[in-house]
């Protein structure tokens, strides 16, 4: 009686036991995260693609950034020859009123000279004043041209560089349209990323996320290819060894590729369409 009353305590324990671990969850299976993977890469494509062509935008404004910079250094020069030659007018226009307050200083010196050798004595240095005078007033004359024709310059320069600058601005908006476009193209791919994302298994994902992440194309899943010599990585190309695709093809743990690290996969039918 007492061994009858033990086996079915027995029972009654292992009955129970099975009934616990039937009511664990099972960890998901590498087979079965799969299909989320592969559409989950293709959505990781796309947006890598987008940020790719989002980048890339900008550089159509280049040759018409260096176009504005040649107009802008070209007005600058201009605007700077002009304002030299103004200054060198004023500075000799300056130089000839201090000549003639010193001529008519001698002139009232000269007048009040008391013998004639004083008074022929002034009338030389006046006369040189006078003759210096003249050729600052001709350096002034060309000078005065000069200044005008570099001003001319100056505003033909001005003009070109706002043409630039207007062809520039426009351009650009046009730029920053298409890169709003791609902006809200990858906002729904995001979103759909997301959504994508909450069905693979959180240690599958964060495999697959780590991997991506070093990966400059953004791929993190190879299918394991099948050709005469016997299979592939589809990535690198690199041999996959007998041991390494029984693995794959048992489907149970994620295995990566020996070579590039990719996780490889069994290319037995089509990805789904991704997630909306």
């Amino acid at each position: 009686m007492k061994g009858f009353e033990s086996r079915t305590s027995r029972d009654t324990e292992k009955t129970e036991t099975n009934t616990v671990m039937d009511q664990q969850p099972h960890k998901p299976i590498m087979k079965a995260q799969i299909p989320h993977l592969r559409a989950l890469q293709d959505l990781d494509k796309q947006i890598f693609r987008w940020n790719k062509e989002r980048l890339q935008k900008p550089r159509a404004l280049d040759s018409i950034d260096k176009e504005v910079a040649a107009r802008r250094a070209e007005h600058d020069g201009k605007l700077k020859s002009s304002k030299d030659a103004k200054l060198e007018v004023e500075k000799k226009e300056l130089d000839l009123k201090e000549r003639e307050e010193r001529r008519k200083r001698l002139e009232g010196q000269r007048d009040q000279s008391k013998s004639n050798k004083e008074y022929q004595g002034y009338n030389i240095e006046i006369a040189a004043i006078r003759n210096d005078a003249g050729r600052i007033e001709d350096d002034v004359l060309k000078l005065m041209s000069s200044v005008e024709d570099a001003t001319k310059l100056a505003g033909e320069a001005k003009s070109a560089m706002e043409a630039a600058q207007g062809k520039h601005d426009e351009a650009k908006m046009g730029v920053d349209a298409e890169i709003a476009k791609i902006d809200e193209e990858l906002k729904g791919l995001r979103d759909r990323r997301a959504a994508a994302a909450s069905a693979v298994d959180a240690d599958f994902l964060k495999i697959y996320e780590r991997i991506q992440r070093s990966k400059t194309d953004a791929v993190a899943l190879a299918a394991a290819v099948q050709e005469a010599d016997g299979y592939h990585c589809g990535a690198c190309r690199m041999g996959i060894t007998f041991q390494d695709i029984n693995t794959v093809m048992k489907g149970k743990d994620a295995l990566q590729c020996r070579s590039c690290s990719r996780l490889l996969y069994l290319d037995a039918k089509p990805a789904p369409a991704p997630a909306k």
